[in-house]
This record gives structure tokens, C-alpha cells and sequence, in this order.
């Protein structure tokens, strides 16, 4: 019995290249994460890649294959998640509670509100970071590298 099984068209290394060509560089740092929603734009939950390109930070969520959903018939149509910026556009990153990530992100909450938690907090509660941008808008993720990404930002 085979429980898991990679075709050969499924190559990270070509998959990596093949995204670097579509985004006009050399991929750089690249993780996993979960887009959590952008500042008073409501909750997404979006498990995806963040990967940087130049100076450039891209999040694409991919398609999840929900079991539950084929049984039942109900599947939606996939709508592709995309969501870039640059490293200049950032103002500050910051570790912040993952409730007052989604209380921002519901719009009850001002992103410069937020205060970033404690290395002991972490232990306790469930956190995400918060990328400020320009605009004043932030953006909130789990990001599993989270010490890489934010050692990028430089913020």
C-alpha cells in the first residue's frame, strides 16, 4: 500500500526556478505561512508560501484538497490568493498576539494599536507577525521561518 507519492513533475527545484522566471529573479528566502488577513479587511486563514524575490515579499496561497467537501458535493471554485510588497514599503515588524491579530484585522482594532508580546508571552499564547506597511496598513502572518523572514525585513 502506497500512502504518498510525488510525480515527477512536482520537482521543488524546477517548481522554485519556474517561480523565479515568473516573478522576475532569483527566489530567496521561502517558507510556509498562513496569511492571516490584512488590517480591517476581515479574516482569510490562507495557508500558502512566503518567499522573497530581490527585494520583493510574495504570498500565494495554493489549492487544499478538502476531503470533507468532495464527499459532500459542496466544493467551491479555487480563487488563486496573491499579495506582494516591497522590502522598502515596511515600517516595522513586530510579534503581536494572534487574537489582537484578528481583532485588527476585523477592523476592531487599529494596527498601531497592537503591542508586539513579550519572548515569555510566546510561550503562553499563540502569536503572529505583524508586517507594518507605508500605508498604515499591516499585514498578518504565521509564518514558519518567522526569524529568517523578519531578520529580511530588517525591521
Amino acid at each position: 500500500m502506497q500512502l504518498w507519492s510525488r510525480r515527477q513533475d512536482e520537482n521543488p527545484a524546477e517548481f522554485w526556478r519556474k517561480t523565479g522566471e515568473k516573478r522576475g529573479g532569483e527566489i530567496g528566502l521561502f517558507t510556509f505561512a498562513t496569511l492571516l488577513g490584512r488590517s480591517g479587511d476581515g479574516p482569510l486563514g490562507f495557508p500558502g508560501l512566503l518567499y522573497t524575490v530581490g527585494e520583493r515579499i510574495w504570498f500565494e496561497d495554493f489549492e487544499r484538497d478538502n476531503w470533507l467537501s468532495k464527499i459532500l458535493g459542496s466544493r467551491q471554485k479555487y480563487e488563486k490568493t496573491e499579495l506582494s510588497f516591497d522590502r522598502a514599503e515596511v515600517t516595522f515588524s513586530r510579534v503581536v498576539s494572534r487574537a489582537g491579530a484578528y481583532r485588527c484585522i476585523s477592523g476592531g482594532m487599529a494596527p498601531g494599536a497592537l503591542h508586539p508580546m513579550s519572548a515569555f508571552s510566546r510561550l503562553f499564547s499563540a502569536h503572529a507577525v505583524q508586517v507594518g506597511l507605508q500605508d498604515s496598513s499591516s499585514v498578518f502572518l504565521e509564518i514558519m521561518r518567522e526569524n529568517e523572514f523578519r531578520g529580511f525585513l530588517g525591521r
